[in-house]
Formats: structure tokens, sequence, C-alpha cells
């Protein structure tokens, strides 16, 4: 009994081990002393609410695995060979398909948050540092990953690994401007890049290779920074080449071996460097841009799709870049050996689960994809076959194209429903202010909830009518949150994070259909939940709000306002006689309109509510509702403008 306890237990940190313990495929992490490493995050949290989760996890993956070793176990031979020549047939088909025509660049900044930090107080320069807080790390500097601190660890855990490291707490408000001028670089090569949060972007350039062929030098050159106080002595060495060769870079903050100081020097054809017209050689110019500009360096990879971009700017982390040529053998070569767990999409559960299978690099995949198609959906099937014969996309969303916004955070302990509806509220304001900045307005509010646990939920509904504002947000947040805290009475909510989401953003057709007038909006046929006049207001108060609120309203919104305003002192006759005027002039049937929804701002009809604290948990996204119910739609046009207007 004892020797089955034991060999459970090691079965146990095993799994433990490979989802948190060290991935040395990470930029930063080779070379270190796994072995230890792993030992010091076991004892860490051995026994902790973060261990049992993790453990819980684990058992789940571990049953996957479990189901599809019994489904493998009852293929037939006749089955995989009739696999084998349907998957070799959708080869072919694939081949036929490869585009090797564009480049696409992934640009990729170097510890970003961490780097940011350094470049602002010297003093961390030569200190191990990350940020974020003791519950969760966004990054940390090349310094502490030599102690196996790496993002998306807990602090507590790697405070353990590394007891003299430095926690930065995060600064978004710093972080948005320094990438703000990182986009201002890349938007000249390609107006239509794909950012992908703030530190990382995609770049198709192969329309700006075409053009620069016929550029002057000049307009390739590019001048030393004079302000900038670090760098390389032009004395020591000619600044064109040595950094068209990639051994020159004057950020001050990120390389232990970074210790060349720039001397002052005036715009001069000596203190300057020529970029060639390659791919390459664009790309230099880029990174080179960014580091004159920011005093951050960026690594970069350069291939025909974003799958490889994305693995190649990994390649030579941190400060370097990488090409595949644009064959179809040079992309070969460069996956064959390469681990699963370099692939963009492949984390840590699909990496076990192949693992189980006996494939560890992307030639594996290949060899096993007739038995990868009888085991897996077809979705993930096709995802590995693409994968392994370095097949991706080569269209790029524009900035516009957001699918979604959010924030959150991470803390101790909250359990004060007080506090939680507090926190919701801040969290609304700030996801607010963000939507305001772009001209975005969703239809579909998403709260994430982590308890103590560690444990993620998230709970979601779509209105009617878009929100933007705080109080539109919250509104919504605060029914989610409600239930949730409802779910668990009479005991309370312990959560550790808070997150808010908005998606399902409007078109551009949507976006200029909402501007139309009040009175267009109406004969429509359409609702405008945020018209609704609160009860506990009068007329006044709320159109003064509205108002100043709203600075897209049209000269006749504000006209209409205005008579509506001096209406409420009129006698009653004489509003009706307002209000009747109003509706003949448009053909309002003013009769035949009911108030069904007036009171709801952007509410939720029943099939909306998530009234059900286990519903949403069986999968990950957003719960939405399917359909609105016909009573909801047909009630949608029967306002009567007298009640409106009341």
């Amino acid at each position: 009994m004892d020797d089955k306890k034991k060999v459970a237990n090691s079965s146990c940190d095993d799994g433990f081990l490979l989802r948190m313990g060290l991935n040395d495929n990470k930029a930063g992490m080779q070379g270190l002393d796994k072995e230890k490493i792993n030992k010091i995050i076991m004892e860490a949290t051995k026994g902790s609410r973060f261990y049992e989760n993790e453990l819980k996890k684990d058992q789940q993956v571990n049953q996957r695995i479990e189901k599809m070793m019994q489904l493998k176990e009852k293929i037939t031979t006749q089955q995989l060979l009739k696999a084998q020549l349907q998957v070799d047939k959708l080869v072919v088909e694939l081949e036929q398909t490869r585009n090797l025509s564009s480049t696409i660049v992934h640009i990729d900044m170097d510890a970003f948050y961490a780097a940011v930090e350094m470049r602002d107080n010297p003093e961390l320069k030569e200190k191990p540092i990350a940020v974020g807080s003791m519950s969760m790390l966004s990054t940390s500097n090349y310094h502490a990953r030599r102690f196996g601190v790496r993002a998306a660890m807990p602090g507590f855990i790697a405070k353990k690994l590394c007891p003299h490291l430095t926690i930065v707490p995060l600064n978004f408000e710093k972080y948005g401007k320094v990438s703000k001028e990182v986009r201002e670089i890349l938007a000249e090569y390609d107006p239509n890049f794909m950012p992908m949060g703030l530190d990382e972007a995609y770049l198709n350039i192969t329309e700006h290779l075409e053009e620069r062929l016929n550029w002057p030098e000049d307009r390739r050159r590019f001048f030393f920074n004079t302000e900038n106080p670090t760098g390389v002595d032009k004395d020591d060495m000619n600044m064109s080449d040595k950094f068209n060769e990639g051994e020159c870079s004057s950020s001050p903050v990120l390389f232990e071996d970074n210790t060349s100081h720039l001397k002052q020097r005036s715009q001069s054809v000596e203190n300057s460097v020529v970029f060639g017209t390659s791919a390459e050689e664009v790309v230099k110019e880029i990174r080179f841009r960014i580091e004159q500009k920011t005093q951050l360096t960026a690594s970069a990879g350069i291939a025909p799709n974003t799958m490889l971009a994305k693995m190649c700017s990994d390649r030579n982390k941190p400060n370097g870049q990488y090409r595949i040529t644009p064959e179809r053998q040079a992309v070969l070569d460069f996956l064959k050996d390469l681990p699963i767990r370099k692939v963009p999409g492949i984390g840590k559960v699909t990496e076990k689960m192949l693992k189980a299978l006996g494939i560890v690099t992307c030639s594996e995949l290949y060899q096993q994809r007739a038995l990868l198609s009888l085991l897996f959906s077809e979705i993930s099937w096709r995802n590995f076959l693409d994968i392994s014969l370095g097949l991706g996309s080569t269209h790029l969303e524009k900035d516009g194209e957001r699918k979604s916004m959010s924030t959150e955070r991470t803390f101790s302990e909250i359990n004060r429903a007080e506090d939680q509806y507090s926190l919701c509220r801040e969290l609304c304001r700030d996801l607010a202010q963000e939507l305001q900045k772009e001209g975005l307005k969703g239809k579909t509010v998403t709260l994430k909830l982590k308890n103590v646990n560690f444990e993620v939920k998230t709970r979601a509904s779509t209105v009617l009518s878009s929100v933007s504002t705080e109080e539109e947000i919250f509104a919504v947040a605060k029914d989610l949150l409600g239930t949730e805290i409802d779910s668990v009475a009479p005991h309370p909510l312990r959560i550790r994070l808070m997150g808010v989401r908005v998606s399902g953003f409007l078109s551009e057709e949507e976006k200029k259909y909402q501007q139309k007038s009040i009175t267009s909006f109406l004969k429509s046929g359409k609702e405008i939940g945020f018209l609704r006049l609160q009860p506990e207001k009068s007329n006044q108060e709320y159109f003064t709000k509205s108002s100043e609120a709203s600075h897209r309203g049209s000269f006749f919104d504000q006209k209409r306002a205005a008579r509506l305003l001096n209406s409420e002192n009129l006698p009653p006759n004489e509003a009706v006689g307002l209000i009747q005027e109003l509706t003949e002039k448009k053909d309002f049937p003013a009769e035949n309109y009911s108030m069904e929804n007036q009171n709801r701002v952007g509410a939720l009809s029943k099939e909306q509510q998530c009234t059900n604290p286990s519903q949403g948990t069986k999968r990950s996204g957003l719960t939405t509702s399917q359909s609105v119910s016909k009573k909801t739609k047909l009630s949608n046009s029967k306002h009567t403008i007298k009640t409106f207007f009341k």
C-alpha cells in the first residue's frame, strides 16, 4: 500500500510540475538547473489552495488522456490505413494552397514591462525584477529568469526561487504610452499592421519591400539619437557595420554584457546607419528605430505566414531576429526538430496529451497525422496538420477589428459584497474610459471571477442596446456579480481576481445607423434603450445629463430636448399638443405603441440573465443568449411618444 501511495504522489507531483515547473523552451530559461528549480516550486506550493487546484486540473487532463488511450486501443489497422489515405489526400490539397509570396514580420518587445521599469529607474537595471504582484507576475527581466522566475507565475513562488527579487507593480498607463511610440514606427511599414497586446505586432511588409527597391540611400539612412546617453562609441567601431551584423545595441537596460556608452554626437553621415532593401534589412531598420526612440529592444521573426513569424521571433531572443526563406523545404527544415511547445497555441495541456502519444516534435506531429485524425476533433487534428506542414495565415486584421476589450485585477482576498461591488464599479469605470477613447460600443458584458481556490468562472450577458459608459456596463456587471454572490449565500463570495470584458462591438454600418436622429430611430422600429426616462429623476435632470454625456447628438436631437424641457411647465393640454405636433409631422401612430420595455436601459431578457451559477462552466468563453423572444422583438416597436415624453 505504501508503494502505491508513493507512486500516486509521484504521479501527482509530475503532473503539477508539467503545469507549473520550469519551461526551458522560454527565452532566457535555457541551461538552468531544472531539478533544483522544480524542487523549490514544489516546496513553496505543496498543500496550498493553488497546489490543490493545479492538481485538480491535472487530474482532469489525465482523465482525458485515459479516454484517448482507450479509444486508441480500439482503432483497427484497417481504420488507420483508411484514415492515412484520407489525410494524405488532404495534404495534397493543402500543399496546393501553400502561399510563399507574402513577407510577414512578428515584432516582440523584449521583457517589455520590465524593460520599461528598468529604463525609468536605473537602480533596477542590474537587479532581478518582475512586474506584477505577489498573486501573479506579468513578466520578468532576464536577470530574474536565470532563477526560473517567469510570467504567469505567482509572486510568492517567485520569491522562493529568488529571495532578492524586486516586484514592481503594473503601470499600464506608462506601458501604453511606450507602446504607442512603437506603433507609430510600425505603421510606416504597414498601415494595417495587427497589434497583439501592448508588446507584440504582426506586419505584412510585402508592399513596402516593392516600394523600397526604388528608394534612394538617404531615405534609408537613420541617425543615432544624440540625446540618448547610452550606446557605443563611434571611435571604437563602425556603427553601420556593427549594427547590421547584429553586434551593436544601444539599450542600457536588458542585458548584463551591455556596458558601453555613447558620446554626444551631431547628426552627420558618420553618426548614421544606412539600411538595405531586403526583408532582413527592413526588420533591422525597424528594430533600430524602436531602440533609438524608446531605449528598448525588440526581437523579430520574418516568414511567409503569421505562425512561422511568431516562432522565428523567439529563435534569437532577446534583441535578435531570424528569417525563414520563402521556400517549402526551408519551412519543413525549420519545423523538423522544433518542440511542439514552441508552436503558438500549443500549451501545457495539449503538450501533455500529445506526449502521451509519443509526439514531442513537429515532425512527429506529421508522422502521426492519421492517428491524430481518429483521436481528436476535426478542428484540432487539422490544426495539427497545418502546423506540421508550416501552413498559416497571411491575413492581418486591421486594428479597428478588435473583438473585445477587458480589464482585470488580482488581489489577496475580497469577501465583502460591498467591496466587491465597489471594485466592480472601478473596473467598469476604467473599461468605459478605454472604450470611449477608441469609440467602441459592445453588446456583451462578461464578468470574470477567480475564487480563493483558484477556480475561474466567467458569466456573460448580451443586451439589446450597445453599452460603453460606466453606468451602462456596471448595470449589467453588477447583476452578474449579484447572481454569484447569491449563489453561495449565506456564505460570503471569496474572490482573488475580478475582471470585466465588453465584446460584440458594433460594425461601422451599425455605428452610422445609431447616429441617426431620435425620430429616424423610432421610425425604423428600433429601440433606444439609453433614452429611457428614469422615474426617480425629472425630465430636466435627465436631459441635462444626457446632453452633457453625448457629444454625437444631432442638432435635431438638441432642439427636441430643449422643446421638451420647456413643455415641463406647460399646462397638460399644451404639453399634449406639443406631443401631437411631433407625432403628426413624423407620421408616428402614437396610439398604437406600448411602453412594455420602458424601464430598461440595456436590460436583459430572461433568456439572457445568468441565474444558474453552474451554467457557463461547461465551456470557456462567453455565455450569450442565442435568440430574443418574439414578444421582446415585437415590443421594440411599440413605444408611445406620449408615454415616452411623459
